[in-house]
């Protein structure tokens, strides 16, 4: 499996894994076909049976760090 950390939006190939990585919670995915949400890395969609070979890392724990710190005054 093939995994694109993204820094600004790109043009990924269909289909694909969204990673939605979080700050206290763990990850999810997200399938780019049928936009079903899972908890476990999967190179096939539970929900729709795609064929899911490049997982796309959002990286969105960074953001919830900066809303954090943000809110202590960091």
């Amino acid at each position: 499996m093939t995994v694109i950390i993204m820094q600004k939006e790109e043009r990924v190939l269909k289909p694909h894994l969204i990673k939605h990585s979080h700050l206290f919670e763990a990850d999810d995915y997200e399938c780019s076909e049928c936009h079903s949400v899972f908890r476990r890395l999967s190179s096939t969609c539970p929900n729709c049976g795609a064929s899911l070979r490049t997982v796309l890392d959002r990286q969105e724990w960074v953001d919830e760090a900066e809303e954090i710190n943000l809110m202590l005054g960091d």
